[in-house]
């Protein structure tokens, strides 16, 4: 027959590995945070008729939209539109899940949720969000530039990185504003980040090269930008500009949409940027994630209570 001391012993020693085990486990927070998730990410208000969201929409004010949203999700894909306010929705349908405002909605009948529904709530704090991607532009925008950026007498911008993993480059709104083909060469692996200056920044009418890596691990940072627009265009990357309200027309992101406030016809495609960022100094904001933190205080009283059980039922052992 064992021992009550063999068997507490059998119990406390995989519970102390596994939950020793969690105490140096990483929790990878997401590059932009909350907004990792999300095609396009307004801490404000959004309006946009007779377009499409391809991926997750979240607003920290009003959305009004006509059209489609989350069309290329996979099914069952949680909360595929928040409002952190009033939501008005028509001509259009939600894919692959659910809507949620914070005020009140205002769904047309012609609005579909074929695999999610409609309800109030307010998941997302927006005011923390903010906090976090307002930090991580400025964060950005100091880096030590890298690589070669030439701005041609013609309008032609190049960016040449000479890193094999991560790749900064610093560019004026003023230059951005007027150049007519925007080219980025990259190592397959390496993440390139774009710090454009200026309040008030315009892309138009001009195409983007990107050679070697991919538009998944570029992303345009208009770190001062209050005033941002965009027309006829395709632009092959995310977009971070939390300060600026962003009018798009006539085009398309193919990234992640992070902005202060959207406006206009323009398209969101759901290819969300995957880089990899280096971590934002620590700051006394609170820190939204999806992603919950190990809890050691937790997992070590456990430990010793199993520990002190253990112990206390040590006696010796009659053999039978």
């Amino acid at each position: 027959m064992k021992s009550k001391n063999y068997f507490w012993g059998w119990i406390a020693a995989p519970m102390v590995v596994t939950l020793a085990g969690g105490f140096f486990q990483t929790v990878n927070a997401a590059q932009l945070g909350v907004a990792s998730n999300y095609n396009v990410f307004a801490l404000g208000n959004v309006s946009q008729q007779y377009t499409d969201i391809e991926g997750k929409l979240a607003a920290g004010g009003n959305v009004n939209f006509v059209g489609g949203i989350g069309n290329k999700l996979a099914n069952n894909s949680g909360n595929v539109v928040v409002a952190g306010q009033n939501l008005t929705l028509s001509n259009g349908q939600v894919y692959h899940g659910n809507a949620v405002y914070g005020g009140t909605a205002n769904v047309a009948s012609n609005v579909g949720f074929p695999n999610g529904s409609l309800s109030k709530g307010n998941p997302i704090d927006f005011n923390a969000a903010g906090a976090e991607l307002r930090s991580l532009s400025q964060y950005l925008a100091g880096l030590t530039p890298t690589g070669n950026t030439t701005v041609q007498s013609w309008g032609g911008i190049n960016l040449n990185g000479s890193s094999t993993a991560f790749n900064v480059f610093n560019l004026s709104g003023a230059d951005v504003s007027k150049t007519n083909y925007f080219e980025i060469k990259g190592d397959t692996n390496s993440t390139v980040v774009v710090n454009i200056s200026g309040t008030n920044v315009s892309l138009q009418n001009f195409g983007f090269n990107i050679i070697g890596t991919n538009k998944q691990k570029v992303i345009y940072n208009f770190y001062e930008a209050t005033n941002l627009t965009a027309s006829g265009i395709s632009i092959e990357g995310s977009i971070l500009a939390p300060l600026a309200n962003f009018n798009f027309n006539n085009g398309q992101v193919n990234g992640n949409v992070v902005v202060a406030s959207l406006t206009g016809n323009g398209e969101s495609h759901n290819y969300l940027f995957n880089g990899n960022l280096p971590d934002v100094p620590k700051t006394s904001h609170s820190q939204p994630t999806e992603v919950p933190e190990p809890t050691p205080l937790i997992g070590l009283g456990l430990i010793a209570t199993l520990l002190s059980l253990s112990l206390g039922k040590r006696q010796p052992v009659k053999s039978i």
